[in-house]
């Protein structure tokens, strides 16, 4: 029990961070160096709808994974219980870090700061080398020829990709 309270407050610690500290330090950088910030109406309209977009994602692929009982969708703090391939899994192997670069882009287009434009893409390139080297072949590991069927049907990002 402590334990998981322990991993918790760490992985509440690591969104945190992830979310909120790092643009923060991006926006405070920009205007400390004086880079360029990109802003206008459509810029934000673009960008309210791309992060109201990707949270949305967000919010419906957890409670998805609450009421399926397949555990977190972290799967750092919990292995998964159960093979999930409903809402959004039926389009995306990982629609939560897809809506989470979302969200990061809409930062961008929200805000303008040229640094938030560069987070997202190193977002993306890390979670893309976390999902091929460490989550996907757990996958295939616990879910075996389910998991290889259902990768020869759902792109990993989107169509395309």
């Amino acid at each position: 029990m402590v334990r998981k309270i322990i991993s918790s407050f760490l992985i509440f610690l690591f969104l945190s961070a992830v979310f909120v500290g790092i643009p923060l330090v991006l926006v405070f950088l920009n205007n400390y160096f004086n880079l360029p910030i990109y802003t206008n109406l459509y810029f934000k309209i673009f960008g309210v709808t791309l992060f109201l977009g990707g949270f949305s994602v967000v919010i419906y692929s957890t409670f998805l994974h609450i009421k399926t009982g397949r555990a977190t969708p972290l799967p750092v703090m919990e292995q998964p219980r159960k093979f999930m391939v409903s809402g959004f899994y039926k389009y995306s192997r990982n629609p939560m870090y897809l809506a989470e670069v979302f969200i990061f882009l809409g930062l961008f287009f929200l805000l303008g700061h040229i640094l938030l434009f560069l987070y997202p893409m190193g977002f993306f390139i890390i979670i893309n080398l976390f999902v091929i080297y460490i989550e996907e072949p757990e996958m295939r590991k616990k879910f075996k020829k389910q998991y290889s069927e259902y990768t020869k049907k759902v792109p990993r990002w989107m169509s395309g990709f």
